[in-house]
């Protein structure tokens, strides 16, 4: 059943409109020449008539046409015959033989026919001469080589038996046409079964998608256009699959990392405030119920850096000088490292330049060396190196900590995962910022003892530093 406002009804009434346009341009057209033709045509038939009757007048005119001699009756055009008739005139103009007695009898001047066979007056009847009036087309001949002494013949057919024969052509042509319109719509039928039956799939498709239903699958049995875009889908369902169990897993570890200091939190506030603790041990109780709620608080900051990454947005990728972004980062964790008791020691080349969104450089750099610092013991390094074969720079943090274990390269970008305190999130917040600056990021150790090594590459513009921030 084709809906009123449905694909399937556009594309047919588009391409019956199609049909009717250039049919009706075809008529148009195709009348003045069809019917021109069918005239040119019937002028050479009426003429090669005429001279086979002038001939056969002339071979006998010595002694006498026989009464049984028939002359050449109709003419044939487009392989069809067509009705035409001869009148024998002689020199005066008055008829001598007619074989259309009826409207053009013998003995009558053709001067005084009430349709007329001539459309002038003066004619040069040594040659032959074509006439159309309203009712008829004649060819006259002479018959001889004198006419004022042989006379003439005049053949002639209606016009109207050329109009007859256009009609019936232009009903061939329109019923051919009629034929090809309904096995053309029968086929465009089908075709359109096959292009909207995809859709409606793709319909049904993208409601289950809607309906979390990530594991149906589209049908690709060609290699056609909407085959590729079913593809499409089913990528596009297999990603959303991973990102929605990305996102279920994310939550489930965000609820439990956010559970476990808030009942650290609640189960010491309620011993304070039920007396439990006194004395010293109040403020240490004091102590953790503050470390916990600043652990909150990056969970939180953290979870909303990744929130933020998801989203799409417009980010400002400006060539910027690595040196005076590590420098705002150190800023940033110089207060922690302090505290930890750990050295930060930095070597950034001042020909160093980075291409990117100057915030998320920064947040960057700041989660690579809070990780750093909350894992070493003394020291923490930044450094960095111009690769000018790829236009690429180099960052390598590096701390003196007991390093990456085998486990940590399979799962230190995933969401929450830590072996030690922190939130888990610093190095996936990490990873997203490299990945979308088109960057590589990756992990070792500096020997088999220790120390943890994460190097990172961004692009980078060759080119003087001199007024870049």
């Amino acid at each position: 059943m084709i809906r009123p406002r449905s694909i399937s009804s556009k594309i047919i009434i588009s391409y019956l409109l199609v049909v009717f346009i250039t049919f009706a341009m075809t008529v148009l057209a195709f009348y003045p020449a069809l019917f021109g033709v069918l005239e040119n045509r019937a002028q050479i038939s009426l003429e090669k008539q005429a001279w086979e009757i002038a001939f056969l007048m002339q071979s006998h005119q010595s002694e006498g046409l026989p009464e049984e001699t028939a002359f050449p009756s109709g003419i044939r055009l487009l392989g069809r015959p067509v009705e035409s008739h001869y009148l024998l005139v002689n020199p005066d103009n008055r008829i001598t033989g007619s074989s259309y007695p009826e409207y053009f009898p013998v003995g009558h001047r053709l001067s005084d026919l009430p349709l007329p066979l001539r459309d002038r007056e003066i004619v040069d009847k040594a040659r032959p001469n074509t006439y159309r009036t309203d009712n008829y087309i004649a060819v006259e001949i002479p018959i001889g080589i004198s006419p004022e002494n042989s006379g003439t013949v005049i053949t002639f057919m209606a016009l109207q038996s050329l109009r007859d024969m256009y009609l019936n052509t232009l009903y061939l042509v329109f019923g051919n046409l009629l034929i090809a319109l309904v096995a053309a719509l029968f086929i465009a039928y089908l075709l359109i079964g096959y292009i909207v039956r995809p859709l409606k799939n793709l319909e049904l498709y993208a409601e289950a998608m809607g309906n979390r239903q990530f594991d149906i699958k589209l049908e690709t049995r060609s290699n056609d256009e909407l085959s590729n875009l079913a593809e499409a889908f089913n990528q596009m369902a297999d990603r959303l699959k991973s990102y929605d169990e990305s996102i279920r897993h994310f939550f489930q570890n965000a609820s439990h990392e956010l559970k476990t200091p808030l009942m650290s939190i609640n189960g010491y506030v309620e011993g304070i405030r039920d007396g439990i603790f006194d004395g010293p041990a109040v403020d240490n109780a004091l102590e953790i119920i503050h470390k916990e709620s600043l652990r909150m608080r990056d969970i939180v900051e953290n979870m909303i850096d990744i929130t933020i990454l998801d989203q799409p947005h417009s980010n400002y990728f400006l060539p910027h000088r690595l040196s005076y972004i590590v420098e705002n980062a150190l800023d940033s964790v110089g207060g922690y490292a302090l505290d930890r008791k750990v050295a930060i020691t930095a070597d950034i080349p001042e020909k160093a330049i980075v291409v990117g969104d100057w915030d998320r450089l920064q947040s960057l750099f700041i989660n690579l060396l809070s990780n750093a610092i909350r894992h070493a013991q003394n020291s923490v390094t930044i450094r960095s190196q111009v690769i000018s074969d790829t236009q690429q720079v180099e960052i390598t943090v590096q701390d003196d900590g007991p390093g990456f274990i085998s486990e940590d390269f399979h799962h230190a970008f995933e969401y929450f995962y830590t072996r030690t305190e922190g939130s888990g999130l610093g190095l996936a917040i990490a990873r997203k910022i490299v990945d979308e600056h088109g960057g590589e990021i990756y992990l070792q150790n500096a020997s088999p003892k220790g120390g943890a090594v994460v190097k990172v590459t961004l692009p980078s513009v060759s080119g003087d530093a001199d007024g870049l921030v």
